[in-house]
């Protein structure tokens, strides 16, 4: 996959760590997170700091979300949702409640932006590591498109 825009929306252990991955294989990563001092570090690394959800929205046609809390999803979902665009496709790796996730689909369906349930199994050390397992759910198609994307994540295998 060519370097392009990636937006990354929670930057605390995982986030930051599949940043950095995203870093290191090309991508440019527009970062975002509630604390000021994980965006710092975001910029020290070499990635673009935004100062908000909406502003990774504007930015990103692909954004990734690891996030600590189903509220924290809800809140992005809402934030995001009022700069997305149809067709933007948000990665959501954390692991939440099913029931969450569906809020947060419905949120963002209704922008037309497609959410892509990919929670990760693993540490923050495998993280760093790229040594994840993801397990994706969604549009097979949006799932399929972003495999590439998912290589520079984790070492993964597309299934035959």
């Amino acid at each position: 996959m060519a370097a392009t825009d990636v937006g990354m929306i929670g930057l605390g252990i995982m986030g930051s760590a599949m940043s950095a991955n995203l870093m290191q294989a090309g991508f440019k990563v527009l970062g975002y997170d509630v604390a000021p001092r994980r965006r710092a570090e975001h910029r020290k690394a070499g990635g673009a700091e935004a100062r908000s959800c909406r502003e990774v929205a504007k930015g990103c046609d692909i954004v990734v979300t690891s996030l600590p809390l189903s509220q924290a999803l809800l809140d992005t979902a809402a934030e995001f949702s009022k700069a997305s665009r149809k067709g933007q496709i948000v990665i959501e790796t954390s692991t939440l409640p099913i029931a969450t996730k569906e809020e947060a689909q419905k949120l963002f369906a209704a922008r037309g932006v497609i959410l892509l349930d990919c929670t990760l199994s693993g540490t923050g050390a495998q993280a760093v590591n790229r040594y994840l397992v993801v397990y994706a759910s969604g549009d097979p198609a949006a799932i399929a498109a972003q495999m590439p994307l998912f290589g520079d994540l984790y070492d993964v295998q597309s299934p035959t």
